[in-house]
């Protein structure tokens, strides 16, 4: 068993700095006492936490500890390792900040002295400045989340520096009903670090797919050699492209973003490896990952309700290197004996105002077309019709899963409208298991991707 696995499925937990005060890390101790975790608050000036017994050192519980949460000021820290170290705890989770990446030397070196007290121990950390963990599985977390509004399910995970968009990642995917598996915040990195994480999920039976939000790496031939053996998809967001940025992420987590370029030119050679350039790219893409098969081949199809949004597809599908998908005659003589005489059966196929009607006998048409890899689907419906119709959308989304289950083609939904246009296509997503995303350019980017990993890395 991984020596992180202490992290991510704790058999006993030490919250460390646990209080009743509205502050950072009530709700997280809340929730682990509530929880089935057995979990032991720790607080110098408490008798009981939340109706607990509290303890005034780690070392006054009785029970083995497995993984320590430090929520404490950054003076107390130090000491607070070295009384988890004297228990024995298997890891440590420093939450506290006001370290390294503040630039204050004198704070730097008590980094540094925790640095040094672990190094000939086996005990783990993950921190400091950051909000640790989170397990979607078993409903394990050090941070605040609210499972009552998560996915069950993904198979997503996550790695960040940094704490609060760690948090907001979680956020954002349960809006846009993605289902994640585990989350990583890392922070200062003292020890644990994107490889080590990167090691613990590839091996990770939950884990499809993996997106990492990086500002710097501390370990660059072990990273490379690392991203090199992978074989998980794994989508990287990395900033600081300009000077601006780099003296930002030194601020922020006191990080070295290193050369761009460089970066860049890596990312380029490595199979299976892909750099995107903002979140929502990078978890629709993810998403597409985890819930869709792989693209085989490079002739996509277009089935859409825009001729507009149809046309601009087919350029994104060229610029990106994919082709349009020369469907059989066949295919498109039946599509025009099913659809009004004024469609075009060609592809893109343009539904126009029937596409409700004629959608899914048109799909199956084309998925069941030899010369069709994928499609994306373009949904461009007006709020009205949809409200005061009641026009049912579940019986087209389920035709989706059937038939990308059955024939093993991936399908890409994009929908555009207002946003109860788009919640209304979302809350079957997670039902169906689909790709559903507001902008085309990222259902091709995907599919690209996607070719590429499933094509032994093959680039343009």
């Amino acid at each position: 068993m991984s020596n992180l696995e202490v992290f991510f499925n704790p058999r006993s937990v030490a919250i460390i700095g646990a209080s009743e005060a509205l502050k950072f890390g009530q709700t997280m101790t809340q929730y682990l006492l509530d929880s089935a975790f057995k979990t032991f608050p720790v607080n110098i000036a408490k008798e009981e936490i939340f109706g607990h017994k509290a303890y005034k050192n780690i070392n006054e519980i009785e029970d083995d500890i497995e993984l320590a949460i430090i929520v404490v000021k950054n003076e107390f820290v130090l000491q607070s390792v070295r009384d988890c170290l004297n228990k024995g705890v298997k890891g440590i989770i420093i939450e506290s900040a006001g370290f390294s990446e503040t630039g204050d030397e004198e704070l730097s070196k008590i980094q540094q002295e925790i640095e040094e007290i672990i190094k000939q121990k086996d005990t783990r950390i993950i921190g400091p400045n950051c909000v640790g963990v989170t397990n979607f599985s078993n409903k394990f977390t050090t941070t605040e989340v609210n499972f009552n509004e998560t996915i069950d399910g993904g198979k997503v995970s996550v790695i960040a520096q940094s704490g609060v968009l760690g948090n907001i990642f979680v956020d954002w995917a349960a809006s846009q009903k993605i289902g994640l598996n585990k989350v990583v915040t890392l922070g200062n990195k003292i020890d644990v670090d994107e490889i080590d994480i990167l090691d613990y999920l590839e091996n990770d039976q939950e884990t499809k797919v993996i997106v990492l939000y990086l500002e710097g790496v501390k370990r660059g031939k072990e990273f490379i050699n690392r991203m090199k053996t992978m074989t998980k998809p794994v989508l990287i967001m990395k900033n600081g492209r300009s000077e601006i940025g780099s003296r930002a992420i030194k601020s922020h987590t006191g990080s070295i973003a290193g050369n761009d370029k460089i970066y860049d030119s890596l990312f380029q050679q490595l199979h299976k490896v892909y750099r995107v350039d903002n979140f929502y790219e990078m978890f629709n893409i993810a998403n597409a990952f985890a819930t869709q098969p792989l693209l085989k081949g490079k002739n996509i199809a277009v089935i859409t309700s825009s001729g507009s949004l149809g046309a601009l597809t087919c350029d994104l599908i060229d610029k990106w290197g994919l082709h349009l998908a020369n469907l059989k005659s066949s295919t498109m003589e039946e599509i025009i004996s099913i659809a009004p005489n004024w469609i075009s059966a060609r592809n893109p196929v343009d539904l126009g105002p029937s596409s409700l009607s004629t959608f899914r006998p048109s799909l199956k048409l084309l998925m069941n077309d030899p010369n069709v890899d994928g499609i994306i689907n373009i949904f461009a419906v007006p709020k009205m019709p949809l409200q005061k119709f009641s026009i049912p959308i579940s019986p087209q989304l389920r035709e989706m899963k059937i038939l990308s289950k059955e024939i093993k083609k991936p399908i890409i939904t994009c929908v555009y409208g207002s946003r109860w246009v788009l919640d209304y296509f979302l809350k079957y997503s997670e039902k169906y298991s689909l790709s559903i995303m507001t902008q085309v350019d990222h259902a091709v980017k995907a599919y690209k991707m996607m070719h590429e990993f499933g094509n032994r890395g093959e680039r343009r």
